[in-house]
Formats: structure tokens, C-alpha cells, sequence
């Protein structure tokens, strides 16, 4: 008997909550009053990639005892002074030193706790070279090297494994590269977070929105976008129905269902639906979801289609089910206007910097600026000097984002303006593009 499933039968009543924390970092509440403290998830983050901790509570102490040992070592108490002045009279302005993530004290709230998980099981398993900020001249790697001795190493904990294995790779890939680059690290991580955390969320919400799809290992789901200054068009199929649309258009996108389906999921295991797939089940436990099935359909006057035999089927019917009583004309809650305000929370506080409204050429669509094509260009590349622009596409595609004729052709336009293409020969038939780092 499936203890976790025998519980959630119990919860299934008139005021029946849905809780879909354990994968999903957006509540059923208005974009500003999500409380994601991006401050905390950017702590985690370092904490993994620098394998170190502070136990100081505020920056001001923190810069209060950095300044304290460089006026105490005699290496370099002849700088104290200007050191002060130059960094430490406005503290506010700006961040001293990058090593001042790892101090947060703040309470973390559901959804920032969801989100740091989330990061903890993509970059399970990331392996980072000693991570030393130098600066920009002498004074700065006095500051940065002091504030590191403050800091103490740590045992990273193993985490769960994450629902999108693909993207997990590929986020692991991705800040193994810079943080082997401390300065790009400093300058691009909050970014790449920003990507990754917008990935995650459409990604998930399309694997999960397939009948067929969601019982597999998540793989890269077609997801077009347009390029900064781009036109687009109706007629342009792939951007204009595989792409915001296809994510987000009101009731019918598939982020519509990741609230529900998640939350009817936590009811079955703590683990992704994938991974329960792929094991063995026993007829009990298919019949301990049917009646978890019928007890919805009981509670909330929904026709039951009878006992399944077969373990997908189960779990599609009750998704079937649970979606019902998200539905507008549900009067027995308010669990419509949650789901809504689930997905404006995504729109808002994702994907606000990977949208654009073209109005009559077929309002929202996704949309990629200058700034982060070439920063995922160059993790693309890594360490390689060059690369076909075709496999630069490729690399795009793996990690989520998918590109039309037009859009590629807008790509390699953003190539040549800047100068990293080389063209072995006059046809074009071979394109290589060069990292700009």
C-alpha cells in the first residue's frame, strides 16, 4: 500500500487545497506578492559554485570585518585609507566584492525555497575549479582576497534529481564554463539565472502538458522565438503558434496546466512523474489512484469514466479531473482565478524580458535581445575556438530555444554586425561563429 496516496485521499474534500511548492516556484497570488527573494537564490547559487559559506548576517559586517583585516595585516594597512574611501564610504551604491552574495540573512519564503531547490537539482553534480575574484587592479584582489578568508569551504550536500534532466546538463555545462571565468561570473550570473529560471518553467510546462510526452524523460521541446528588432508575421507558423502561444495564450497554453497538474501529481509521489514511470506498479497501486480519482469526481461533480487498468491511463484521467475543477465555470472555489493568477505570475516575473507585443502582426511573441544571444552563444562555444553555425543553432535548441528560417538567418546577421563569423568559402556553405569572450 502506497502510504503517500492513502494520505492524499484524505485531503480530498470541499476545501481542498492545491499545492504544487514542490516543483513549481510561483504561488496562486499577484506577481508583486510572490515574495521570490532572487537575493537568497543567488546566495545558494554561489554557495554551490564557490563551495563556501559566511556565516556573517549583514554586508555591513561583513564589509565592516574586511576592512578591519586589511588595516590589520601588514601586507596592507599602508592602503587602508584609500581602500576605504575608494569602496567602503558608499556601501550602498554598489556591490564591494562578488563574495558579498553569500551573505543573506533574510527569511526565505515557499516560492524562494522551491526556486533555490530547483537550482540545487540542476547543478547537482557541477564541479567548479577554485573560484578566485581578482577585480579590476591590485586594490580589488586586496578587497576580494580578504573577504574569501572570511568565508569558510564546504561539503556540497548531494540534492534530488531534477525534473528536466536535459536542461540540468546543460545549465551545469553552462556555469562550470564561467565560473572558470570568475570576472564573467560576476558579470553574467544573475542573467543566466534570469534564462535558466525562464526555461525551466516554459520547459516544464510543456512536458508536462502532453499526454504522451509526460511519462518520458523530459527532452527539448520546440519553443520559437524571434529576435531583438525582428519583424514577425502571422505567417510565420513556428513563431507565431510555437512560441508564446503555444506557452502562454489565455486558458489554453500549456502553462494553463502546470499548476493543476502539478498539484494533482503531489497527491501520487514526491518524486516526477517520469521517474515514477519507469518503474514497476502493482495493480494496488493503480487502484489506489482510481479511487483517489473517483473521490474527486464525487467531491466535485464530475462524471467518473470508471477504473483504469493501466497506470498512464490512471494518471491521465485524474489530470482530466483535476484540471475540471480549475475551470471558470467551477462554483466551488475560487481555484480559476488562482490558476490565472499562477500564469500572469509566470508571464510577469519569467518572462518579462523574453516577450514582445508586434500588436496586428500577431501580438505576443517570444523574443531574444542581442545581450543574451551572444552570452548563450558563448557558453555554446565554451571552449572551443569556433563553431558551424548550424551546431550553434543545435546548442540553442538543446537548451530550449528554436529559431525559423528567418530567425536564423536574423542570427547570423547579428554574427556578421559584430565580426565572429568566418566563411570558408564563397557559397557559405561553411559558417563558423566565434566567442566573443
Amino acid at each position: 500500500m502506497n502510504e503517500h496516496l492513502i494520505q492524499s485521499k484524505n485531503r480530498v474534500s470541499s476545501n481542498y487545497k492545491n499545492n504544487a511548492a514542490r516543483y513549481l516556484p510561483i504561488g496562486p497570488s499577484l506577481p508583486t506578492a510572490q515574495n521570490l527573494n532572487w537575493n537568497i537564490v543567488y546566495k545558494s547559487l554561489c554557495r554551490n559554485i564557490f563551495s563556501l559559506e559566511c556565516n556573517i548576517q549583514t554586508r555591513k559586517e561583513f564589509y565592516e570585518n574586511i576592512l578591519r583585516d586589511i588595516k590589520e595585516n601588514r601586507h596592507t594597512k599602508d592602503l587602508a585609507t584609500i581602500i576605504e574611501k575608494v569602496y567602503f564610504e558608499n556601501t550602498e551604491s554598489f556591490e564591494i566584492t562578488p563574495y558579498s552574495r553569500l551573505i543573506n540573512s533574510e527569511k526565505v519564503h515557499a516560492r524562494t525555497k522551491t526556486m533555490v531547490d530547483v537550482f540545487d537539482a540542476m547543478l547537482c553534480g557541477l564541479t567548479t575549479e577554485n573560484v578566485d575574484f581578482i577585480g579590476n587592479n591590485f586594490l580589488e584582489e586586496i578587497v576580494n582576497n580578504t573577504a574569501k578568508q572570511l568565508c569558510n569551504e564546504i561539503v556540497k550536500i548531494k540534492s534530488k534529481a531534477p525534473y528536466l534532466p536535459f536542461l540540468a546538463k546543460k545549465c551545469q555545462e553552462d556555469f562550470s564554463f564561467i565560473s572558470a571565468r570568475p570576472e564573467l561570473l560576476n558579470e553574467s550570473m544573475e542573467h543566466l539565472i534570469e534564462i535558466y529560471a525562464f526555461l525551466y518553467i516554459t520547459q516544464l510546462s510543456l512536458h508536462l502538458y502532453s499526454p504522451k510526452l509526460r511519462f518520458s524523460e523530459p527532452t527539448s521541446q520546440e519553443m520559437y522565438f524571434i529576435l531583438e528588432g525582428e519583424k514577425a508575421s502571422k505567417e510565420r507558423h513556428f513563431t507565431f503558434l510555437k512560441g508564446y502561444k503555444r506557452v502562454f495564450e489565455k486558458d489554453v497554453g500549456a502553462s494553463y496546466d502546470i499548476f493543476p497538474h502539478l498539484g494533482y501529481l503531489e497527491l501520487i509521489a514526491t518524486e516526477p512523474l517520469w521517474a515514477v514511470s519507469q518503474q514497476a506498479h502493482e495493480q494496488v497501486f493503480i487502484d489506489q489512484i482510481n479511487e483517489l480519482n473517483s473521490s474527486f469526481c464525487n467531491e466535485f461533480n464530475i462524471h467518473f469514466a470508471g477504473n483504469r487498468t493501466s497506470f498512464e491511463d490512471a494518471i491521465n484521467d485524474g489530470l482530466t479531473y483535476h484540471k475540471e475543477i480549475f475551470k471558470e465555470n467551477n462554483k466551488k472555489s475560487e481555484r480559476y482565478r488562482a490558476n490565472q493568477m499562477v500564469c500572469t505570475a509566470a508571464t510577469t516575473n519569467f518572462a518579462s524580458n523574453f516577450k514582445v507585443n508586434k500588436g496586428r502582426a500577431g501580438g505576443w511573441y517570444f523574443q531574444l535581445s542581442t545581450k543574451t544571444v551572444l552570452l548563450i552563444t558563448n557558453l555554446i562555444i565554451g571552449n572551443k575556438k569556433k563553431l558551424l553555425i548550424d551546431d550553434v543553432v543545435e546548442g540553442f535548441n538543446e537548451r530550449g530555444i528554436y529559431f525559423d528560417l528567418k530567425s536564423k538567418q536574423a542570427l547570423l546577421a547579428i554574427y556578421e554586425n559584430i565580426g565572429n563569423v568566418i566563411k570558408l568559402s564563397d557559397s557559405g556553405d561553411a559558417v563558423y561563429v566565434t566567442s566573443t569572450i
